[in-house]
């Protein structure tokens, strides 16, 4: 009887991590979002109007806690 390994949805992303594909898609992502006029008009508002951003002492905060402070906010 032959058997037939199983291959994981692990085994499948690490795959795509190894060979670039993850790496590709980030990029066209990144560009395209780049390329998006509406899309920056948007986030420079939504940034102008954050009362995340805009509080005193904001500057002093890490990436984490602006990311999660600005996640609750919208």
């Amino acid at each position: 009887m032959a058997s037939s390994s199983v291959i994981t949805p692990e085994d499948v992303l690490e795959s795509l991590m190894n060979d670039g594909t993850i790496d590709a898609l980030r990029l066209k992502i990144i560009n395209q979002l780049k390329a998006n006029e509406e899309l920056k008009s948007t986030t420079i508002k939504m940034a102008e109007q954050s009362k995340v951003l805009n509080t005193p002492g904001a500057e002093k905060q890490t990436k984490r806690e602006l990311f999660d402070a600005l996640r609750q906010e919208l």
